[in-house]
């Protein structure tokens, strides 16, 4: 895995953020977490500086607030941090109807799903050009490649991330800076409102891949000259399966996943 000095990473106090964060500590990186609980945020810096972190700068930040991803990239300005690596975590998950999405959830989506990332990735990968090092890791998702109903918000935030990640690594791929898309299908977390027995399960019988199997791939993978990094060798074979799903099977499925709509 190549040595990084200072990594920021949105979303780091659970899941796939986390586990980046814990295998960056472990490599002696500086770390700057970000998310928008300053309690747990304090707990995982301890955690972190404890598992090897040179230093642990937690950031209060709700990207999903207007202006969130400047303040944070001036922030980090301010403090001397010069950021090379940047893992977008944040994001927000809906299995549920566009007719039963509220506004505000609508918003909270396009901004956390499209706009924070988006931003945070233009302003960090301007400085990296400057510098001639460094590299972006934006989480999309699997759901990117399935036009699939109840997914229709995040799925299209997803298709977006994946879409533009993968453009912008070709544009700055001659300047030093790697970029890369990464696009886990199930993953063992608390996104999909899952419990944990199920998740366990899961893990066991391979359906699901751990947050920390999907970080250690996606850091292995910035090393190489991919764009885009679907964790799973059977999830990439599925690939153009997934996008060419018949109509019934797709009927078929959505009624057996009705149950889990939120």
């Amino acid at each position: 895995m190549q040595r990084y000095e200072c990594a920021l990473i949105t979303g780091a106090t659970r899941g796939i953020g986390l586990a980046f964060a814990r295998e960056l500590a472990r490599s002696g990186c500086r770390l700057v977490i970000v998310a928008r609980g300053e309690q747990r945020l304090a707990e995982v810096a301890a955690e972190l500086l404890a598992q090897g972190a040179v230093e642990v700068v937690p950031l209060v930040c709700d990207l999903s607030k207007e202006g969130a991803a400047a303040w944070l990239h001036e922030e980090c300005c301010k403090r001397g941090l010069n950021v090379d690596l940047v893992v977008n975590n944040a994001g927000l998950f809906a299995y549920c109807d566009q007719t039963a999405l509220d506004n505000e959830r609508v918003k909270a989506m396009l901004q956390l799903n499209v706009v924070a990332p988006t931003e945070l990735s233009r302003l960090f990968v301007g400085d990296m050009v400057g510098r001639g090092r460094g590299a972006i890791v934006n989480i999309s998702s699997y759901a990117a490649l399935m036009a699939w109903p109840g997914l229709a918000m995040y799925s299209g935030t997803k298709a977006y991330l994946d879409t533009y990640t993968c453009a912008l690594a070709r544009e700055v791929r001659g300047h030093g800076v790697r970029v890369l898309s990464v696009v886990p299908a199930g993953v063992a977390t608390d996104l999909y409102g899952l419990p944990p027995r199920l998740q366990r399960v899961g893990l066991r019988l391979g359906v699901l891949w751990s947050a920390e199997r999907v970080a250690r791939g996606s850091l292995r993978a910035l090393g190489g000259s991919r764009v885009r990094y679907v964790p799973g060798v059977l999830n990439r074979v599925l690939r153009p399966v997934v996008r060419h799903l018949p109509e019934r099977v797709i009927s078929f499925l959505r009624r057996k996943t009705l149950v889990f709509q939120k």
